[in-house]
């Protein structure tokens, strides 16, 4: 007998990686290829899908190269992606512009419209989802008011996994948790709302046929067989939205668990097993890669994309001495951060380089760095960049207690848990223990329990969870330093709310 093995391709927003899995969750091998994004205006974010699609083909051929396995031991293959990102195709699924990106900001005067023809209200009563630029709704729009000629081309509007999937199978498809970051998406009817798309004039035909993840949508076709080296006829399963499959990854499929994922952005999820609204709508609820299940999510837009635009734009010193020593330079950066005390001495950092996710949802807020003095050091501020990620999520894992969301550990995974200082930082902030993945991949590990699901490997997810999700190590909080965060925490907020009532977030961006 074979082995049991699981194709993942994962698509990121830097880059793209396939992966190979056995039965037990182990990794056998894995590729990545990074890909360009282009910035037409400062707040604007475009990718090419066929750069997507060329990384698979790439990344696909050299992982099995590397590892050598029998194609005809692949059982499935699936995807999981970057979400919210759409790109128009036509019926022969050629894309007819780049994509528009999750983190691209032109959509606010669509998102003003949205809100007076719709109202958040309506929109999160039945998507789950508040106005904002984020979301593909708002995309979608800015396509149709600025480029008429592509809106009336486009046959389907995608997202990054209904691409891949699309160039894997032939089929136009989506799933229900990527569906459920559009903003036109019923979260309880599991369907496109018929009310929102009427209003803002978006066909629903336009939009690709949804399925619940772990379902089998199609088989490998010839043609991407040629392409990527797996065996044409292979079952193609629909995948989910990388904060989903990673929830699952960590092993959030049942209630009392957050998971916390921090790499360009940081989202915190939480399993429920009915929809549940918050009234001030600062978290989102969303359907989870379980089908009949959902989340309820905080994302937040910059957190260690912050410290990346440390490392590129103020580390240059860091960068040489990682070069010469053949070590990373986030390495470097982390031994600095571990030498600043707790409170980096007095400066607090708000992280909002690109806008207000949860719980403010500002798409006008900005960056603030206070009480810097002439006595400070890089280690100070380093330190304050890795506390002001752990007091965003803070904010947000607060709103969860409101919410009467059971929140007894945070099950943390992503680039920024490789440094022990942030992660002690993390427990100490939260004030409650953080388990550690024994993988950073839990987005493919969860992508690769849909298929486990699927082809029947397993009953439940819960059966899978329990055999191939693995924790690494518990950190538990230092008290004294939960006190002394929480009066940061209180600081920090005021920072926050003086500029907000003040205006000076929406007069920075007139400048």
């Amino acid at each position: 007998m074979g082995k049991e093995l699981i194709v993942v391709i994962d698509v990121g927003t830097t880059g793209l990686r396939t992966m190979i899995f056995d039965s037990k969750g182990n990794e056998i091998g894995r590729e990545y290829q990074e890909y360009k994004s282009y910035f037409p205006k400062p707040a604007w974010v475009e990718q090419n899908a066929n750069d997507w699609w060329q990384a698979v083909c790439s990344t696909a051929k050299k992982v099995l190269k590397k590892t050598q396995i029998k194609s005809s031991d692949i059982v499935g293959i699936s995807v999981t992606n970057q979400r919210e990102t759409i790109v128009p195709v036509d019926e022969n699924g050629e894309p007819l512009r780049k994509a528009l990106i999750w983190q691209d900001r032109r959509t606010i005067p669509e998102c003003e419209y949205i809100k007076k023809i719709i109202g958040n209200d309506e929109i999160y009563q039945i998507t789950g989802l508040t106005i904002d630029p984020y979301f593909s709704a708002s995309k979608i729009l800015y396509i149709k008011n600025h480029e008429p000629q592509i809106f009336e081309r486009t046959y389907k509007f995608l997202l990054v996994h209904d691409f891949i999937e699309m160039k894997l199978s032939n089929r136009f498809i989506t799933d229900w948790s990527n569906a459920s970051r559009t903003m036109l998406f019923d979260i309880e009817s599991h369907n496109w709302s018929p009310k929102i798309c009427d209003q803002l004039e978006i066909p629903t035909e336009k939009m690709p046929e949804p399925h619940p993840s772990g379902e089998i949508i199609g088989e490998l076709t010839e043609s991407a067989a040629e392409s990527t080296g797996f065996p044409e006829g292979t079952p193609i399963i629909s995948g989910a939205g990388d904060q989903q499959a990673g929830a699952m990854g960590l092993g959030v499929v049942s209630p009392g668990r957050l998971s916390c994922t921090t790499g360009t952005g940081t989202f915190l999820l939480a399993f429920l097993d009915k929809p549940l609204r918050d009234t001030k709508k600062r978290a989102l609820c969303s359907c989870h890669g379980i089908p009949g299940t959902w989340v309820m999510e905080a994302s937040m837009f910059t957190t260690g994309s912050v410290y990346r635009w440390f490392r590129d734009q103020m580390s240059h010193y860091e960068k040489e001495k990682a070069k010469q020593q053949k070590r990373d330079p986030y390495e470097l950066l982390n031994e600095q951060a571990a030498k600043a005390p707790v409170g980096s001495n007095g400066i607090i950092i708000i992280p909002h380089f690109a806008g207000a996710g949860a719980p403010h949802w500002n798409p006008y807020s900005r960056g603030i760095i206070a009480g810097l003095a002439l006595g400070h050091t890089r280690n100070d501020f380093i330190r304050a960049i890795m506390e002001s990620i752990c007091l965003e999520i803070r904010k947000n894992i607060e709103i969860m207690h409101d919410l009467k969301i059971p929140t007894n550990e945070v099950r943390s995974t992503g680039g920024m848990t490789r440094s022990n200082t942030f992660n002690q930082i993390q427990a100490d902030v939260y004030g409650v223990p953080v388990l550690l993945s024994s993988t950073e991949e839990a987005t493919a590990l969860g992508t690769a329990m849909l298929v486990l699901k699927a082809v029947k490997i397993y009953n439940s997810y819960e059966e899978i969870a329990e055999n191939i999700v693995k924790i690494s190590q518990v950190i538990k909080p230092n008290p004294e330093n939960h006190k002394k965060y929480t009066k940061i925490l209180t600081v920090s907020k005021k920072i926050y709310e003086l500029l907000q009532t003040h205006n000076i977030y929406r007069e920075l961006s007139e400048l």
